[in-house]
Order: C-alpha cells, then structure tokens, then sequence
C-alpha cells in the first residue's frame, strides 16, 4: 500500500494536481470519545489490528511529508462509521447496530 501511495505522490507531483487518501478514525486508536483533530491517539504497535491502525497513520505521514517537502495539495479524509459487503451484522458498530434494528 505505501510503494502504491509514494508512487502516486510522486505522479500527482508531476501533474500538478490534488491528491485524496481516505484515513480512518483507527489512525488514533481512541481512549477517549469522541476524539477532536488534535487527539494524538493511542499507539498500540502489536494490536490485533496495529497492521491496518498503523498503516494508515504512515500513509498519512506520507501525504503530509510529500505537501511540506513539494509542495503539492493534498487531502486527507478520515471516513468514520462505514459499512460494505461481507462485514459481519453483529460487530457492534453503529451503521450494522441500525441495520440489525431496522430488520427485528
């Protein structure tokens, strides 16, 4: 993912044009609810889920290092609260708690 994400950055350099990561809320692994912008998070680097946490807190590294090195415009998109295909309708997060209240 970040060969990808440098490799895009690098291209966007050249054309000149706006680049779009889309982030997550996991960047922060929360203590506290809810968090604002300024929350720095909570590292945990041998979590269950640290590979994806981390992975999106690097391609946001990236992004922000590429705009203050070049330049370039960027934006980062922290999508919280989604739902798609396949997820599991018992996993406790909000939009599949509204879905499995909606069915009963």
């Amino acid at each position: 993912m970040l060969l990808a994400l440098c490799t895009c950055l690098g291209l966007q350099n050249e054309l000149e044009q706006r680049i779009l990561l889309t982030s997550t809320s996991e960047v922060w692994d929360p203590l506290e609810h809810p968090q604002p912008e300024t929350y720095w998070g909570n590292v945990n680097p041998i979590g269950v889920r640290s590979c994806y946490n981390e992975g999106k807190r690097k391609a946001e590294t990236l992004m922000f290092d590429y705009h203050r090195q070049h330049g370039i415009e960027i934006r980062v998109a922290r999508i919280f609260n989604t739902y798609g295909p396949h997820m599991n309708i018992n996993d406790g997060r909000v939009v599949s708690n509204f879905i499995a209240q909606a069915l009963r």
